[in-house]
């Protein structure tokens, strides 16, 4: 038996355009089971490369209704397509997401790690003495 420790998937998001005209971006989601409620999303477009951390439970919510506050948020658009708004200080950004490709990809990390199972491979205690040296 294989102790699996991560999941990932290489995905193409569709970045909606200020004039509303879909540009595919290259999109590599990564999970680990040290850090079991993250997900990274790593956007990539020619030579820049952006990573997101993302809660695992926004994302799951998120194909059901709309989900997440702040920076990160995510809602049902139709039966096929999920929307991805990401905001910061130096701007706003909305991407179409293939729902099906995003549960699936969830349900890998749901292999790794079960949902309400999260506090069995995170040590609050260690990450904190860690942080306050």
């Amino acid at each position: 038996m294989t102790n699996v420790t991560r999941a990932g998937a290489q995905l193409v998001f569709a970045f909606i355009t200020p004039q509303g005209r879909p540009v595919p971006v290259d999109v590599e989601l990564a999970y680990r089971a040290d850090d079991p409620h993250a997900v990274a999303v790593t956007f990539r477009m020619g030579e820049r490369e952006t990573t997101w951390l993302m809660s695992r439970d926004v994302l799951a919510d998120g194909l059901i209704t709309t989900s997440g506050s702040g920076d990160v948020r995510l809602r049902p658009h139709n039966s096929t397509t999920a929307v991805l708004e990401l905001s910061s200080d130096n701007g706003h950004a909305v991407f179409h997401v293939r729902s099906s490709e995003l549960q699936e990809f969830l349900n890998s990390t749901y292999d790794v790690v079960a949902p309400g199972r999260e506090s069995d491979h995170f040590d609050f205690d260690a990450e904190l003495r860690q942080l306050l040296g």
